[in-house]
C-alpha cells in the first residue's frame, strides 16, 4: 500500500510539473519594449530665463518637465551646437539638463547637429574650428569631438539613449567634406566614413552597448532613396528618424503609412518618428510670422483645432503602432513649449514663429493632445 502512494504522489507531482511547464509555453514572455511619447525640448535653457508660466488643463502653473514626465512623456530630445556664437545648446545647456531629464527616469536621445547652428537639408555647414581642415582632419574631428561629448556625459551618469548623427541628413552633413546633393552626389563613401568615425566613438566609450544609433531624415516619402544609396556602405545604425510636417511634405496619409513600412521592412530598422507637430489654431500670439497660417497647409482630415490637434496624433500613434514586426518605437514632438514670450533683440526671435503648434495654448495651459501621452 506504501508503494502506491508513492507512486501516486510521483505522479501527481510530475503531472503538476507537465502542467506548469505547458503554461509556460502556452504564455509567450512579456514585450518589455519602449513605445516612446516625447518632446525635443531644446529651448527650455533659454526659455526658461523668462519665466513663463506654463499651466496644466485646469490653469495650475506647473514646472515643466515635471508636468511632460508625469504625464506620459518617456523621452527627451536636446540638441547640440559645437560651439553656439549665443550660447545656447552647447554642451554645458545639454550637460546640464540631461541630468535633470534622467532624476526623472524618462530616456535621453542627443542630437548632434555637428556644426555651430541649425543643421537642416539645406544648410549643414561645419563648426568654424573646422572648416580650413583635411578630409583626414575632419575624421579625426568628429572621432574626437563626439568621443568627448559622449565620455562627460557617461561620466556624469546621464548617457544618451539614442544619440543621432547629424540633423535631417538628407543632403548628408559638414559640407562639403559629407555633402552627398548635387556635385557630391557621388560622395556617399566619404560621408559613411564620417559617419562611421561618429559610431566608432559612441562605441568606444560605451562598451556596454547600451546606445542605439538613429540616422534622421527629413522626409517620410523620399528617405527610401537615401538609405538605399547608404546600404553599400554597411553602417552600423538601429533607428531610421524621420520628420513629418504635412505642410512641407505628402498630406496622403495612406501613403505616409506605406512609407513607412517600407522604410522598417526594406531595411529591418526601427523608425521613430523624431519630429511632428501640428497645430491648435491658426491664429497667432504675437507679431511673429508663424509657420502655419492657412488651411492649405494642413491636413484636411484634422482642423486647426485643440480636438483635431488631439485627432491627428491618434492617428500617428496607430500609424506608428501598426509598422510591421513592431519596429514603429514612437515619436517626438518638436518644441512643444515654444510658446509666444517676450524677450529682447539678442533671442532668437524675441517671439515664437511656433506658438500656434505647441502643446500649450495661448494661455499655456495643457492642451488635449496630453490624452495621447497618457493613455498611449
Amino acid at each position: 500500500m506504501k508503494h502506491l502512494k508513492l507512486i501516486a504522489l510521483l505522479f501527481l507531482i510530475v503531472s503538476c510539473s507537465n502542467s506548469d511547464d505547458s503554461k509556460q509555453q502556452n504564455n509567450p514572455p512579456e514585450d518589455t519594449s519602449i513605445f516612446y511619447k516625447g518632446m525635443d525640448l531644446s529651448f527650455q535653457s533659454e526659455l526658461e530665463d523668462y519665466n513663463i508660466n506654463y499651466k496644466d488643463e485646469n490653469g495650475v502653473p506647473v514646472e515643466l518637465l515635471d508636468f511632460v514626465s508625469e504625464n506620459g512623456t518617456n523621452l527627451i530630445r536636446l540638441k547640440l551646437w559645437h560651439t553656439p556664437q549665443d550660447g545656447e545648446n552647447s554642451l554645458e545647456d545639454v550637460k546640464a539638463y540631461a541630468q535633470r531629464i534622467k532624476t526623472k527616469q524618462m530616456d535621453f536621445l542627443l542630437d548632434f547637429h555637428y556644426s555651430d547652428f541649425w543643421a537642416d537639408p539645406g544648410t549643414q555647414t561645419p563648426p568654424l574650428a573646422w572648416q580650413n581642415m583635411t578630409s583626414e582632419e575632419v575624421r579625426v574631428a568628429i572621432y574626437d569631438y563626439t568621443k568627448d561629448v559622449v565620455t562627460q556625459l557617461k561620466n556624469q551618469n546621464t548617457l544618451p539613449d539614442i544619440i543621432q548623427i547629424g540633423n535631417e541628413t538628407d543632403s548628408g552633413f559638414l559640407w562639403n567634406y559629407g555633402k552627398v546633393w548635387d556635385d557630391f552626389s557621388n560622395n556617399w563613401s566619404n560621408y559613411a566614413l564620417l559617419v562611421n568615425e561618429a559610431i566608432k566613438a559612441i562605441k568606444d566609450v560605451d562598451t556596454d552597448g547600451s546606445i542605439k544609433i538613429m540616422l534622421h531624415h527629413s522626409s517620410v516619402e523620399n528617405a527610401i532613396y537615401f538609405f538605399n544609396e547608404l546600404e553599400p556602405f554597411n553602417v552600423d545604425f538601429d533607428i531610421i528618424g524621420l520628420s513629418y510636417y504635412p505642410q512641407f511634405q505628402i498630406k496622403n496619409l495612406t501613403l505616409v503609412q506605406t512609407k513607412m513600412n517600407e522604410l522598417a521592412t526594406t531595411f529591418e530598422k526601427e523608425i521613430l518618428m523624431v519630429e511632428v507637430a501640428y497645430p491648435f489654431t491658426l491664429a497667432w500670439d504675437d507679431n511673429y510670422t508663424n509657420y502655419i497660417g492657412s488651411n492649405d497647409q494642413i491636413l484636411a482630415e484634422f482642423p486647426a483645432t485643440p480636438q483635431g490637434q488631439k485627432a491627428y496624433f491618434e492617428w500617428l500613434v496607430n500609424a506608428i503602432q501598426s509598422i510591421p514586426n513592431k519596429r514603429g518605437i514612437g515619436f517626438c514632438y518638436w518644441a512643444p513649449d515654444w510658446v509666444a514670450f517676450t524677450g529682447n533683440e539678442n533671442t532668437s526671435t524675441s517671439g515664437s514663429s511656433w506658438e500656434n503648434q505647441c502643446l500649450f495654448d495661448f494661455n499655456h495651459i495643457a492642451l488635449p493632445v496630453f490624452d495621447v501621452y497618457k493613455h498611449n
